[in-house]
């Protein structure tokens, strides 16, 4: 058994969309250890969770493999961010907030950096457990909201530093995640941080109604997103030292890149 919340499910239904648009021919995202990673989950899940599951990829494979796709590419934007920043910083160090079931390390040139997972203990857990034949990360089961990760990341330094949250913003509150602002801010220095975002309309009147409705009959999920944004420049106001580099599309929403501390 599982036994993951609601939000931490939805890392489940962003590696069933690598697994179908990876088993696309021909091909156009390549990620050959999801479907390990997948097969493992549903072998430890219980008889509902395994339905459910079996349930999304047969609705991601189908009808909603144009939202599979939409996925992939989300992920391989990350993937590409993060092949950038290696190569213009060898030895540095990434980090993957709310990496959920995430196989990035092994889909960029992960040797070449530091490369720590952050997410809920419960999930590192069960991680830890499916890719436990699978060394090369090093894994921090932590809130994102609890500043206890930043310690362990910056060990070893808090400069040459990517960090990278892919669906995460959206579900926190926004007291949260300008929390997380401040703290990077506060912490980190001469580092990037690319994080994707949902437009502020989304969290109100029809739309949220809409998309609420989506929730439950697409992801079969009661998982609410709590905070958006205006425009990408809106993020330097979040802390100091905030700057924006690049704003591109997503899937939802823009995939931001500001720099942290940079000269």
């Amino acid at each position: 058994m599982m036994d993951l919340s609601q939000v931490s499910r939805t890392a489940i239904l962003t590696l069933v969309c690598r697994v179908v648009a990876s088993e696309k021919k021909p091909a156009e995202f390549s990620d050959p250890l999801a479907a390990l990673c997948l097969e493992r989950l549903i072998s430890l899940a219980s008889p509902e969770e395994k339905d459910w599951i079996l349930d999304r990829r047969r609705f991601y494979s189908g009808f909603s493999s144009h939202d599979a796709l939409a996925g992939a590419r989300r992920s391989k934007a990350f993937d590409q961010a993060a092949d950038r920043f290696i190569a213009a910083n060898p030895g540095c160090t990434l980090v993957n907030l709310a990496c959920g079931f995430d196989t990035r390390f092994w889909r960029i040139d992960g040797d070449q950096c530091r490369f720590f997972e952050v997410d809920l203990p419960g999930v590192i857990a069960l991680k830890d457990e499916i890719l436990k034949d699978q060394p090369g990360c090093e894994r921090i089961g932590c809130s994102v909201t609890d500043p206890a990760w930043i310690d362990q990341v910056t060990g070893a330094g808090n400069s040459r530093v990517l960090l990278l949250a892919e669906g995460l913003l959206c579900f926190l509150p926004q007291s949260d995640v300008l929390q997380l602002f401040q703290r990077l801010a506060d912490r980190f220095v001469s580092s990037q941080f690319t994080f994707d975002v949902v437009p502020q309309k989304f969290l109100h009147g029809i739309w949220k109604l809409l998309l609420r409705l989506e929730t439950r009959i697409n992801w079969k999920l009661e998982a609410v997103w709590q905070s958006g944004i205006r425009t990408p420049a809106e993020v330097e106001t979040y802390a100091p030292g905030i700057k924006l580099m690049q704003a591109t599309r997503g899937s939802a929403g823009p995939i931001i890149t500001v720099s942290v501390n940079s000269d």
